[in-house]
């Protein structure tokens, strides 16, 4: 993994990253589904080359029922249709897809930076609940965080 300042990245996206290589094909866009929403893409040779931090979905219906006056508090589970017929279908609905919307369209504008088809990695807290309404073929990993902390406590103690 090269072309990154460790001081100027956080460790978590890191270690997604050299997890990513172990296991992925590249190039690699890595969608961490946490409290922020991350994005770390690899190119061809393995190079990180940049990627995007957003609001995390349960951080972004919070902040929705918090900052307003009529939205309530939700919990999120899966729609059951893409439209809702109420304020809470309606909130968790957009929550769901508008996350695999925004999976699906960032991926396309990285393969067209990138000039071809990159493989996408899914992982984090909330990615089981957003992988069904995605369009672009994923590869879920629900432990590729810790498969890179694995990786990496191996190359630094190899004969535990």
């Amino acid at each position: 993994l090269v072309n990154y300042d460790r001081t100027k990245l956080g460790n978590d996206r890191v270690v997604d990253m050299l997890s990513a290589l172990a296991h992925y094909p590249v190039p690699t866009a890595i969608f961490d589904l946490g409290t922020a929403t991350t994005l770390s893409v690899l190119d061809e040779a393995g190079r990180f080359i940049g990627g995007m931090i957003l609001p995390g979905i349960r951080v972004s219906v919070n902040a929705l029922s918090a900052q307003t006056s009529q939205l309530p508090a939700i919990s999120l589970e899966p729609p059951k249709a893409l439209l809702g017929t109420d304020t809470v279908s309606c909130m968790r609905n957009g929550a769901i897809y508008g996350a695999a919307a925004q999976i699906d369209g960032l991926t396309e504008r990285v393969e067209t930076l990138l000039g071809q088809p990159v493989t996408v990695v899914l992982t984090g807290g909330l990615s089981h609940l957003i992988l069904p309404y995605c369009k672009h073929p994923i590869c879920y990993d629900e432990y590729l965080q810790l498969k890179g902390l694995r990786y990496l406590y191996l190359r630094e103690f190899p004969n535990i």
